[in-house]
This record gives structure tokens, sequence and C-alpha cells, in this order.
């Protein structure tokens, strides 16, 4: 059960992404920039098309100089072909207009997949508590 989460003014927007996986073996990144103005991650989804034997993904809050503010996910494994993870944050992760999520994914298997991520990001009205 996940906790309830609050923000007085402002809503939730969903934005999907795609990160392409080669058959080489490696690190792949996403980066997902949020918006022009400052706001907060409240969920992400990551659903594979492929099932990639011992492949895993780690999820970072970055800085606008690419150093990490938080680690938020590390050595999740992919579950397989169409399984779905979905990470609830906690708390809402607060996001300068300048800083990105980044999703790299580790490929070992060597299988070429993509990796379907849809982010949750609220945001809060000009003049908003």
């Amino acid at each position: 059960m996940a906790l309830p989460k609050r923000i007085m003014t402002g809503g939730a927007y969903y934005k999907g992404y795609q990160l392409i996986v080669e058959a080489d073996a490696g690190d792949y990144a996403l980066d997902m920039t949020l918006a022009d103005r400052s706001c907060a991650a409240n969920g992400i989804s990551v659903t594979p098309d492929q099932y990639g034997a011992g492949d895993y993904f780690k999820l970072e809050h970055l800085d606008s100089t690419n150093a990490v503010k938080a680690r938020l996910a590390e050595t999740i494994y992919n579950a397989g072909k169409n399984v779905t993870i979905h990470f609830d944050f906690p708390a809402a992760e607060l996001m300068d207009a300048t800083d990105k999520m980044r999703l790299t994914y580790t490929n070992v298997a060597g299988t070429a997949l993509n990796l379907n991520v849809i982010l949750e990001r609220l945001t809060v009205k000009e003049g908003g508590a």
C-alpha cells in the first residue's frame, strides 16, 4: 500500500520515453528532463519488451552538472518480457528546472530490446505554495 502524497496546487503529468538497447553488452542511458521549471518526480514505470537474463538498471536524480543528487533505485533486474516494474516514490523527488532523471540499463545477456518508461511528475502552478 502506497503512502499518500500531498501537493497544494498543481497536477500530475505523465511522459513516456523509450530506451533502445542494442545487442552489445554494456550500459545504455536515458536522460529524462522533467520541465523548464522546478517540479517533483512522483513515480516511474519501466517495461522491457524482451527478457534479458541478468540485465539490470538503476535510476538516479542528476543536477545540471550530471552530479548525482540521489540514487533512487539500484540493481533492479529485468523481470521478463512485458513485465512492468513500477516505483511509487514514498516522497515526491524535488527537481530543479535543470535537473534530470537518468535511467541506466546494463545489458549483460546481449539481447536487443526496447525499454518503455513512463515518468510521473507533479507540477506546481505559478503562485502555488
